[in-house]
């Protein structure tokens, strides 16, 4: 059972093909996570993004969703981002943005990379330690499984950051502007819809 103090929130790491998500009630209590796949070509999944988004939603109902904000995404992720705000909207869900220095910020000790905050992760929340990769080597790919402890990290960073933004759609206008309302008052207009530069990198 929820506290009168803790929600439950879905924290979600977003990739092209995959996204990576934990699931949190309070910053200590980890009840799921795990990665889901999109890939492309002949191993095409048959169930698209939004629904696999949406079944996720349903499952776990969580009062929030906390995302990466970028200033910059690839076409793909922004496709994904798009499908995640309809569905959240339809459920009356509030998505939280958080930067990455929000999210580096929440783990002032060992954020010198994405690897030394998930060890902290695993210090914190034993039960992610068989999801932990090796050390990626420099010519290496990452490791999927890094999906997990991104969304880990914001997940613990949203329970820590004092200040971060919120995504508000007008209901039945999931095409208008996503509007940002930040802790301090400040409003910024975002328009989800925008295709996005940088088709390139996976951070």
């Amino acid at each position: 059972m929820l506290q009168p103090n803790e929600k439950r929130i879905l924290a979600i790491d977003l990739r092209s093909r995959s996204f990576g998500f934990a699931v949190f009630e309070g910053p200590t209590r980890l009840l799921d996570w795990g990665v889901k796949s999109f890939r492309q070509g002949v191993n095409e999944p048959t169930i698209p993004a939004s629904e696999k988004l949406a079944v996720l939603m349903d499952d776990l109902s969580p009062s929030t969703i906390v995302l990466r904000k970028r200033d910059s995404d690839t076409k793909k992720r922004s496709e994904m981002c798009n499908a995640l705000v309809r569905e959240a909207t339809k459920r009356r869900i509030s998505i939280r943005l958080l930067s990455r220095n929000g999210v580096k910020d929440a783990f002032p000790d060992c954020n010198r990379n994405k690897y030394t905050i998930a060890i902290a992760l695993v210090k914190q929340l034993p039960e992610l330690a068989p999801r932990l990769p090796a050390v990626r080597k420099i010519w290496k790919s990452e490791d999927y499984r890094m999906s997990i402890f991104d969304a880990a990290a914001l997940g613990v960073a949203y329970f820590t950051r004092r200040r971060s933004f919120t995504f508000r759609i007008p209901e039945n206008e999931t095409n208008a502007p996503v509007i940002l309302n930040q802790a301090d008052g400040g409003q910024e207009n975002y328009p989800i819809s925008r295709a996005r530069a940088a088709e390139s990198e996976e951070e």
